[in-house]
C-alpha cells in the first residue's frame, strides 16, 4: 500500500517505542478520605480513613478503580469538605 504506511516501523522508531513505554504507568488508583472527628489535623489527632469504590460510595476494604474515575470522584469529594481526599 503506497503512501503513509509503505515504510513500516524502522529500527529507530521501534527502539524509541520500546524505550518510551518502559516508564512505570499505573492506570488504577485507590481513593480514600481521612476524616478528623475533633477538627484538628495535628499529628497525634485521631483520624478515620474511609475507602471509596467505583460507584463513589464508601467500602470496607481498599479497592482499585480506574485513575480517571478516581480523580473525578476526588474532585466531588473535595467540594463536600468532609476531610482530606487522597488518590493513591
Amino acid at each position: 500500500m503506497p503512501g503513509r504506511y509503505s515504510r513500516g516501523l524502522t529500527r529507530v522508531s521501534l527502539a524509541f517505542f520500546v524505550m518510551a513505554s518502559s516508564f512505570p504507568c499505573c492506570e488504577i488508583r485507590q481513593l480514600l478520605v481521612h476524616i478528623y472527628p475533633g477538627g484538628s489535623k495535628a499529628g497525634a489527632a485521631e483520624r478515620i480513613t474511609v475507602f471509596y469504590g467505583r460507584r463513589g460510595r464508601p467500602v470496607k476494604k481498599p479497592r482499585f478503580i480506574p485513575a480517571e474515575l478516581a480523580h473525578q470522584w476526588a474532585r466531588k469529594l473535595q467540594a463536600r469538605r468532609i476531610g482530606t481526599v487522597s488518590v493513591l
